[in-house]
C-alpha cells in the first residue's frame, strides 16, 4: 500500500488510547461539532484557539485534538476542538465554512482574540481560512487575530490527482481520487504567495526530518507572510517526522508568542 506520503499517526499510549480512540473525533461527521464549546460560555481567561486536527481530509488524528486543549489549559488558556467536515461527503469551502463559523461563535461567546490552531491538513485548512476571506473580502480585517500552524500542507500537489505520484487517500480503504479531492486546490496560488495571498500573525512549526512535507512545500508561504510584512515566527528544526504533535519542544515558545504576540491570557 502507497503509505509512505500519508500524514503519520504516531501510535498511542495505552491509557491514552483508551481514553481518545473511541471519541467521535477520529471519525467523520456528518455536520461540524466545537467540541467544549458550552463550557467555553462560562470558562475564564481572555481568547481561545480554535484547534483544527489533521487527518488528510479524511480523519481528525486524535493526537491533535483534545490533548492539545488540554496543553494549552494548563497554561491557563482556553480552546476548543473543530471537528470539520471531511472528504468524501465534503469540500474544502465546507469545512472553511465550519471554522468561519466557529470563529463567529466564539466571538459571541467569549472576550479576546481568536486564534485558530491547525495540524497537518487542519493547517491548510487555517491558512486557506485567511486566503478565502481576501478573496471574498478583499482588504478587510482577516477572520482570526492570529494563526499557529503545525506541519502545514500548505502545497497541495500530492492531493491533485494529475501532479502527485501516487495515490494518497485511503478513501474508506479504496485507496482511490475521493469525489471532491479537487476542492483543496481552491486558492492554491494564493497559498503559495501568488494574487490573494492574505494572513493574519502566524506561527509556523516545521520539522527538518519530515519526510512527507518537506521545506519546499512550506517556504513559499514563508516568504510571502515576510513580503507582505505579515509578523511571524518560523520555527525550524528536528522536531521529529511528521505527526510529531506536542513533541519536540516547539510548545513553550508557542504560549509566549500567544500570551505576548496575540494578547491571550
Amino acid at each position: 500500500l502507497p503509505t509512505h506520503r500519508r500524514p503519520c499517526v504516531p501510535p498511542l499510549a495505552p491509557s491514552a488510547a483508551q481514553r481518545f480512540m473511541g471519541t467521535p473525533l477520529a471519525a467523520s461527521a456528518a455536520a461540524a461539532v466545537m467540541e467544549a464549546a458550552p463550557a467555553l460560555a462560562g470558562a475564564g481567561g481572555y481568547g481561545t484557539v480554535i484547534v483544527c486536527p489533521g487527518g488528510n481530509y479524511e480523519f481528525l488524528s486524535c493526537l491533535e485534538g483534545y490533548p492539545v486543549t488540554e496543553w494549552l489549559a494548563r497554561h491557563g488558556l482556553a480552546a476548543a476542538v473543530l471537528r470539520y467536515r471531511l472528504l468524501p461527503s465534503h469540500g474544502l469551502d465546507e469545512a472553511l465554512d465550519d471554522l468561519e463559523d466557529a470563529v463567529t461563535l466564539l466571538r459571541r461567546l467569549r472576550p479576546g482574540p481568536v486564534v485558530a490552531m491547525g495540524f497537518s491538513a487542519g493547517g491548510h485548512l487555517v491558512a486557506s481560512l485567511g486566503a478565502r476571506h481576501e478573496e471574498r473580502r478583499p482588504g478587510t480585517p482577516q477572520p482570526l487575530d492570529g494563526q499557529v500552524l503545525v506541519y502545514p500542507g500548505i502545497d497541495g500537489q500530492s492531493w491533485h490527482p494529475d501532479k502527485a505520484d501516487e495515490v494518497c487517500f485511503f478513501n474508506r480503504g479504496a485507496w482511490s481520487w475521493p469525489d471532491k479531492v479537487l476542492t483543496l486546490q481552491a486558492r492554491q496560488e494564493a497559498l503559495l504567495g501568488g494574487a490573494g495571498f492574505a494572513a493574519p500573525p502566524t506561527y509556523l512549526v516545521t520539522s527538518t526530518a519530515d519526510d512527507c512535507i518537506p521545506r519546499s512545500e512550506t517556504q513559499p508561504y514563508v516568504k510571502a507572510l515576510a513580503a507582505a510584512g505579515i509578523p511571524h515566527v518560523h520555527l525550524r528544526k528536528d522536531f521529529g517526522d511528521h505527526g510529531f504533535a506536542l513533541n519536540g519542544g516547539w510548545t513553550t515558545p508557542c504560549v509566549k508568542w500567544l500570551t505576548r504576540a496575540v494578547g491571550m491570557r
